[in-house]
């Protein structure tokens, strides 16, 4: 992608789930930066040093491209636009406001197209700062919506969650991030709600 390849990690994931398959684990790291599992929880990206560093150790901004507070929230509105993509993968209603300003705050986003024996292919800018690095979180989008697994990518529907994960099942009928944590605290407030009239 940018400096060579883009380097999916394999961050931690509830319930001991595997994490998405190679480069979309990248796409499904930047969208659960807004929950940090190995610290305490708390936002990843909270400054635009933060942002810068995330992306380049992750091979999607080349060199010492400083990135400031407007960087941050277009960074922001294209992760949580791309979140309103994988809660709708999971059966809920597409947020439109989300993907508006989604698509505001990337129309600038820069991709390569190459065509060669094996295809296109889709790569990053590498000169266009932020816009390239969305621009190959694009890319990495765009390839799973054609392979298919984009439509395993889904964001947890618990309460104060919305962690995304990939959706192993042989149906694609996951619901939840982890059964054990979001799916039996919502299993305990419906039985709550129905013992108790509310």
């Amino acid at each position: 992608m940018m400096t060579g390849e883009t380097q999916a990690t394999s961050d931690p994931q509830p319930g001991g789930r595997e994490p998405a398959p190679g480069e979309l684990a990248l796409v499904q790291g930047f969208l659960n930066t807004h929950w940090d599992l190995r610290a305490d929880g708390t936002e990843v990206l909270v400054s635009g040093e933060a942002l810068a560093g995330w992306l380049a150790a992750r091979g999607l901004l080349p060199g010492r491209h400083p990135l400031g507070h407007g960087d941050l929230r277009r960074a922001l509105a294209v992760r949580e636009g791309l979140r309103a993509l994988a809660f709708h993968n999971g059966g809920r209603e597409l947020d439109r406001d989300a993907i508006g300003e989604m698509e505001a705050a990337s129309s600038g986003a820069r991709a390569l197209v190459g065509i060669g024996p094996g295809g296109p292919r889709f790569e990053a800018d590498p000169d266009a700062g932020l816009d390239g690095a969305i621009g190959g979180l694009y890319a990495i989008v765009g390839r799973a919506m054609i392979d298919g697994s984009w439509q395993r990518l889904k964001a947890c529907p618990g309460r104060d969650c919305g962690w995304a994960f990939y959706d192993q099942s042989r149906n694609q009928s996951a619901r939840w991030c982890s059964m054990k944590v979001c799916g039996d605290r919502e299993k305990s407030r419906a039985y709550y709600h129905r013992r108790s009239g509310f």
